[in-house]
């Protein structure tokens, strides 16, 4: 007799049990944030029944309920079409995005070998304690410095495995010394502080602001484009994402926003900067179709996962230049209460 699947079938069974009633814990906390700062409950006991009804005949149990009430909270009403953000992470995107190919979008050293002129190139990388250019000519340390300094005014360090603007270091190059760099031995990419498009520094000229644009690789083979928002540092903070106090709003294929100013929780905060609300209403962010283009091919080039998420910059020549893509947490929720629904979901729930 084979004890070890049964095991390990067990152990993925409680791990999926352990990980559905975070994400539960999670919408109600959301909900219970939004209610409180909007001063309306939309889920009333009625609509909360027509909801664990829709989820129960998409997606064969009601228990899937709290995320689609926070849908409902945010857009004012319930729409049938949503997809759960539980449902979507852990019973799809587990499937679609394994685990061991996923873990190469946590890799930004390894970015410009395999997305070569569509990425921010690297001065230098870091790979086993040992310092490379872009071309993975290995740097001397008397040298790093020297070559830092010939390259740019003022270098950015990522770290492998680095998310949601975590383990992210702006330095400057004029005085910059090797003990700066080498407080840890962990994989990084160096690369210049990309000079963005003057459109792109409007909403938050502190910040890099960037596109995330998301693709799907069908059943058919083809890549699809889901959606794309504009994202925004705030109060002078250098990075963009909302775990950062960012903001974002959704864009069309033109580049002009479909919603206002969204914070972290997915509510609109016009009213809180007046003055950004009204000049985004004539924004026009150049070369987003471009950008989706470019990561609908790049997506195709790599049909190892099948959701990915990607963070693209416009330079100051309307050139897309991608930051980072992600397989591992590439979220979709904030995009169903504004724009949604954005799945077909007969087929997709139908493959599961």
């Amino acid at each position: 007799m084979n004890l070890i699947e049964p095991a390990s079938a067990l152990k993925n069974k409680l791990l999926k049990k352990y990980r559905l009633k975070k994400y539960t814990k999670k919408a109600h906390g959301i909900r219970k944030n939004i209610i409180e700062r909007t001063g309306r409950e939309v889920v009333t006991k009625k609509v909360k029944k027509e909801i664990k009804e829709y989820s129960s005949e998409m997606f064969g149990t009601p228990s899937f309920w709290p995320w689609l009430a926070v849908y409902t909270e945010i857009k004012g009403r319930f729409i049938h079409g949503w997809l759960p953000n539980d449902y979507f992470q852990i019973t799809l995107l587990d499937d679609w995005n394994i685990k061991r190919f996923s873990e190469l979008s946590d890799m930004k050293t390894f970015y410009h070998m395999y997305f070569d002129v569509f990425t921010v190139k690297p001065i230098a990388v870091r790979v086993s304690d040992i310092y490379y250019d872009e071309n993975w000519n290995i740097i001397s340390r008397d040298k790093l410095i020297d070559s830092l300094r010939a390259s740019a005014e003022e270098i950015v360090m990522k770290k492998d495995g680095g998310f949601g603007g975590k383990d992210i270091r702006f330095l400057q190059t004029k005085n910059l010394n090797i003990s700066e760099l080498e407080n840890d031995k962990e994989n990084l990419v160096i690369q210049p502080v990309v000079q963005q498009h003057p459109v792109l520094s409007e909403p938050h000229s502190d910040s890099l602001n960037t596109l995330r644009i998301t693709t799907f690789l069908e059943a058919d083979g083809t890549v699809t484009f889901k959606f794309v928002f504009l994202r925004f540092g705030a109060g002078g903070n250098r990075l963009d994402n909302a775990n950062a106090g960012g903001r974002l709003c959704f864009l069309n294929l033109d580049g002009k926003p479909v919603t206002g100013i969204l914070d972290s929780t997915g509510l609109n905060i016009d009213h809180e900067n007046h003055n950004l609300a009204n000049s985004l209403k004539s924004l026009i962010v150049p070369s987003v179709k471009e950008a989706v283009e470019n990561c609908i091919q790049h997506h195709s080039l790599f049909p190892y996962v099948r959701y990915i998420a990607w963070d693209v910059c416009i330079d100051q020549n309307s050139t897309p230049k991608m930051i980072e893509w992600n397989a591992i947490r590439p979220g979709m929720w904030f995009a169903e209460p504004h724009i949604g629904p954005i799945w077909d979901l007969k087929p997709i729930i139908n493959k599961t």
